[in-house]
């Protein structure tokens, strides 16, 4: 994976733009609850935008990871759906104070698949 994290979401090209993990959600899991949007805005506040997303479990610590039911991402299509996929896996390469870096795969169905590399911002309040 070497290519920014892109593919369908809703059926409609989907690039990764900017993301960042809940630090209320991710407080004592082993997991980021982490968020990916196609579109630049300011992390860490209340700011994110709104249209179709991923919602992720990124692990804390480095490594390859399938998704299953413990682990999975949401392909979130619009105002009303939530698409849950257990499809997949996740490589987490570095975890800083500041982001985590790595690649996924992800596939729900023909219309909400995706596949590349991230740099989210850990937010720490």
């Amino acid at each position: 994976m070497t290519q920014t994290l892109s593919g369908t979401v809703g059926g409609q090209a989907w690039t990764f733009a900017a993301g960042e993990t809940n630090a209320f959600l991710s407080e004592g899991e082993d997991d980021f609850f982490a968020e990916f949007y196609p579109a630049a805005y300011s992390q860490c506040g209340f700011s994110a935008p709104s249209g179709d997303h991923l919602i992720v479990s990124i692990p804390k610590a480095p490594g390859d990871y399938p998704m299953g039911t413990q682990r999975n991402m949401t392909f979130v299509v619009g105002d009303s759906q939530n698409l849950i996929s257990f499809d997949g896996r996740i490589i987490v390469e570095e975890v800083s104070a500041t982001s985590v870096k790595g690649g996924l795969v992800g596939t729900y169905d023909g219309q909400n698949e995706v596949n590349g590399t991230f740099d989210l911002k850990i937010c720490a309040e």
